[in-house]
C-alpha cells in the first residue's frame, strides 16, 4: 500500500539524515519539529563558550523585506578527489535568483548558481509580493540534489557538491508566485501558495520529479478566488504517512463553494484532495479580524497518536488529532489554549507566527515551544518558571499531557521566555533551545491597530521604505530547553542587519542563521573549546 511504503520511507529518510548530522529542509525534517537529534557537539555544559566563528556575505539584491532563505547543510560532501575534497557545505539561496554553497570550515564559497529568469516584471514588488525567489530549497540526499524554484517558477535540480543542472529547469508554479519552504516525499515536492502574488490562486501544489521528460503537477485551491493563503515559512508539514498539514489565511469559510479560509487541512499526497479539515467555529470573526493563520503545522507523536499543531494571529494554539481534525461539524478539535498573545485583537506584530517546534526529553515528555510576537496575553495560563519581562515577544513552552478530567492531549504550560523581538521558529539540540530574534519591524500600516474590516485603505499599508525604518540588529539566543533559562546570547552586535520570515539550522557543532544584508553567520565552540 502506499501508505506503508511512505511510512518505510519517511522513517528510513530521517535515519539516514540524523546519522549524517544534516539539516536537509526547513526545521529539520518533514515534520518540521526542529529538533536537530543527530547534533553531538553542542549542549547545556558547552554551549555558553559560543562564539561567532565566520561570516559570509554573498552576492543577492534584496526583494522588500525578504534577502536569504534560511539555512540547508549537509555534511561529508564529495567536491572532488581525497580526504580534504570532502566537505560540510551550507547552502543559501538570494531573492535575486542566485544560489550558494559555503564551506562550513571557514565561509568559503565553494560555488555559486544564478538562474536565468526571462519573465518581466510589469509591477513592482513590495514586502507583500516582493516577487523574488522566497521558498526555502529542501535536499534529497539519496540522489546527491538540491531543489530550488526561481523567481520565474521553474524548479531546479542542482548537484550538491558543484552546482550543475541535474535536467532541464521545469515549470512548477506561474511566475512571481509566493511560494514557501519545499518539503519532499521521495520524488514528490511540495509547497505552499499565498497572497495571490502573480495572479496565483493560494493552495498547495505538488511536482513528481521521477522522470523529469514527463512531470506531474497537482493542485489544491483553498478558495476559487481571493484569499486564504497557505502562510508559514516552513511550509506544509508532512506526516507519518504521508499526509500534508497546513493552514489558510483570511477569507470567508463556505466548504459548499471550496471556500477554505481560516482552515487547518490533511491532504491526500497523491491527489492533492482535501481529506479532513478543522475550522474554528469563530470563523467568522477571525476572517473580519484578518487573523491569518501564519503560521506551519506541526506533527508529533504522543502516546501512539499522531496530533497536528497549528495557530495564527489571533493569539490560539489548536491541538487536533490527525485522524479526525475537526469532528463532524469540522469544528471540534481535541484542544484549543487560552490566548496567548494579542489582547489588543491586533492583525499585525502580535499573535503567533512562523512556526512551531517540539521535541522528545530522556524522561520521554514531548515538549512543544511557541514564539509569540508581543506580550504575553493576561489570558494566557500561568507559567510555573518564567525567566523575566517580554514586552516584544517571547518563547512559550509546553509539554503534552492528557487532561485530568477528559484523559485527552492538551498543552500543558511549562516555562516562558524573556525578551525576544520577533522570535523565528525554534532549534532544539541536547536539551537546549536556540532562538533567533530576528530584530525586524513587524509594523504593517500606519495606525496599528485592529484591522478595519470593510474601510480598509490601502493607502494606510506602510511602503518597504518604512517597514526598513526602526528595525534592530538580529540576536541570537541559546535556552535550556527544560526551563528557558538564557544560556548563552550572541550579544546586540553579532548580526549587521535584522531578518524577515527566516529561520536557524544546527548542525555538527553550529549555528547558523542569515540576515538582510545577504549575510550568512556561523555561531559554534570558541578554539579552545
Amino acid at each position: 500500500m502506499r501508505t506503508c511504503t511512505l511510512t518505510l520511507f519517511l522513517s528510513l529518510s530521517c535515519t539516514l539524515h540524523c546519522l549524517a548530522g544534516d539539516w536537509l529542509t526547513f526545521s529539520y525534517d518533514a515534520r518540521r519539529s526542529g529538533w536537530a537529534r543527530s547534533e553531538v557537539v553542542l549542549n547545556r555544559d558547552n554551549v555558553g563558550d559560543m562564539v561567532l566563528k565566520w561570516k559570509t556575505g554573498v552576492k543577492n539584491e534584496p526583494k522588500s523585506l525578504a534577502a536569504l532563505t534560511a539555512p540547508i547543510v549537509v555534511t561529508d560532501v564529495r567536491t572532488g578527489e581525497g580526504r580534504r575534497a570532502r566537505k560540510d557545505l551550507v547552502y543559501i539561496a538570494g531573492t535575486a535568483d542566485v544560489m550558494y554553497a559555503i564551506d562550513a570550515e571557514n565561509g568559503e564559497i565553494v560555488w555559486e548558481k544564478e538562474f536565468r529568469t526571462d519573465v518581466v516584471n510589469k509591477v513592482p514588488g513590495m514586502w507583500l509580493c516582493p516577487k523574488g525567489l522566497n521558498a526555502t530549497p529542501t535536499v534529497d540526499r539519496s540522489k546527491n540534489t538540491i531543489y530550488v524554484i526561481s523567481t520565474d517558477g521553474r524548479l531546479h535540480a542542482l548537484d550538491l557538491a558543484t552546482g550543475a543542472a541535474k535536467y532541464r529547469s521545469q515549470q512548477w508554479v506561474p511566475a512571481f508566485a509566493k511560494t514557501w519552504s519545499l518539503n519532499r516525499i521521495g520524488d514528490v515536492l511540495y509547497t505552499p501558495i499565498s497572497q495571490n502574488c502573480g495572479d496565483t490562486v493560494s493552495g498547495v501544489t505538488s511536482i513528481d520529479v521521477s522522470n523529469p521528460e514527463n512531470i506531474t503537477i497537482r493542485v489544491w485551491r483553498s478558495t476559487p478566488e481571493y484569499g486564504a493563503g497557505v502562510w508559514g515559512r516552513a511550509g506544509v508539514a508532512i506526516g507519518q504517512d504521508g499526509a500534508i498539514y497546513g493552514g489558510t489565511g483570511d477569507a470567508p469559510y463556505n466548504p459548499g463553494l471550496r471556500i477554505f479560509g481560516n482552515t487547518m487541512f490533511r491532504l491526500d499526497p497523491d491527489t492533492l484532495e482535501l481529506v479532513d479539515y478543522f475550522t474554528p467555529s469563530n470563523w467568522e470573526y477571525v476572517w473580519k479580524r484578518d487573523f491569518d493563520i501564519t503560521a506551519s503545522a506541526l506533527v508529533v507523536d504522543y502516546k501512539g497518536r499522531e496530533l497536528v499543531i497549528i495557530g495564527g494571529k489571533e493569539g490560539l494554539l489548536y491541538l487536533m488529532d490527525s485522524e479526525d481534525m475537526g469532528g463532524l461539524t469540522h469544528h471540534d478539535n481535541l484542544y484549543t489554549t487560552p490566548l496567548l498573545s494579542n489582547d489588543d485583537e491586533w492583525f499585525e506584530a502580535k499573535g503567533l507566527w512562523g512556526g512551531f517546534s517540539s521535541y522528545v526529553d530522556a524522561e520521554g515528555k514531548v515538549w512543544v515551544y511557541v514564539p509569540t510576537w508581543g506580550p504575553v496575553s493576561t489570558k494566557a495560563p500561568k507559567f510555573p518558571v518564567t525567566n523575566g519581562p517580554n514586552p516584544n515577544g517571547s518563547v512559550m513552552a509546553f509539554t503534552l499531557a492528557d487532561d485530568p478530567e477528559t484523559g485527552e492531549p492538551y498543552l500543558k504550560a511549562e516555562w516562558v521566555s524573556g525578551d525576544s523581538a520577533v522570535p523565528e521558529p525554534v532549534a532544539i539540540a541536547n536539551d537546549v533551545a536556540f532562538v533567533l530574534s530576528n530584530g525586524e519591524n513587524a509594523r504593517q500600516t500606519v495606525n496599528a491597530g485592529i484591522f478595519p474590516y470593510g474601510e480598509f485603505n490601502s493607502e494606510e499599508l506602510l511602503k518597504d521604505s518604512q517597514r526598513l525604518e526602526d528595525a534592530s540588529r538580529a540576536r541570537l539566543r541559546a535556552l535550556d530547553a527544560q526551563t528557558g533559562k538564557m544560556l548563552w546570547d550572541s550579544g546586540p552586535d553579532a548580526f549587521d542587519t535584522w531578518t524577515h520570515f527566516s529561520g536557524i539550522a544546527v548542525a555538527d557543532g553550529h549555528v547558523y542563521a542569515v540576515d538582510h544584508s545577504s549575510t550568512l553567520y556561523s555561531f559554534g565552540l570558541s578554539d579552545g573549546e
